[in-house]
């Protein structure tokens, strides 16, 4: 196989999800230039490696690597409030928000870590399956719905009326 044929795999493979891995990034990282660097920073470490990889699910494995990328620039800037706080600031200039949405990212943002976030994220808003996510996160199956089992029912007590988190 050449590498002109494995380039255009690997291009082609991007290109069929580059949309939602976009949108995944900035809603990850609340930052639609950055979501912009990570989005090509994802196809560069994707066109580098697939060769090594040979993925069997080609989507899943971009939206692993454009997780990690998420996850490391969030470590990096350790700023997630103030990710969240630049995004209702900078909405006027983006798609308009519903406050639901709004409360939700807050929500989110505020109970969960990243890592949890990015898989709730992941798995409702993108309806990836455990075994997708485990794929892109180096976790078992079962680790991942455990993880998401955990995440909903912080998410629960976060929105519980009553403070001892009972309904």
């Amino acid at each position: 196989m050449s590498g002109r044929v494995e380039d255009a795999d690997v291009e082609q493979a991007f290109v069929s999800c580059q949309r939602q891995l976009g949108r995944y990034l900035a809603q990850i990282v609340d930052d639609r230039a950055l979501a912009e660097d990570l989005l090509q920073d994802t196809y560069v470490a994707a066109a580098r490696s697939w060769v090594e990889a040979k993925p069997e699910n080609p989507e899943a494995w971009l939206f692993g690597i454009a997780r990690h990328r998420a996850l490391a620039a969030l470590r990096r800037r350790r700023r997630l409030h103030g990710a969240l706080t630049r995004l209702s600031l900078q909405s006027r200039n983006r798609m308009v928000e519903t406050d639901s949405t709004l409360v939700v990212r807050d929500l989110l943002a505020r109970t969960l870590s990243p890592e949890d976030r990015s898989l709730v994220v992941l798995r409702y808003l993108h309806d990836f399956d455990a075994n997708e996510l485990a794929a892109m996160t180096g976790m078992t199956p079962d680790a991942v719905r455990q993880r998401l089992s955990r995440a909903r029912r912080k998410l629960l007590d976060a929105t519980s009326p009553d403070p001892g988190g009972r309904p």
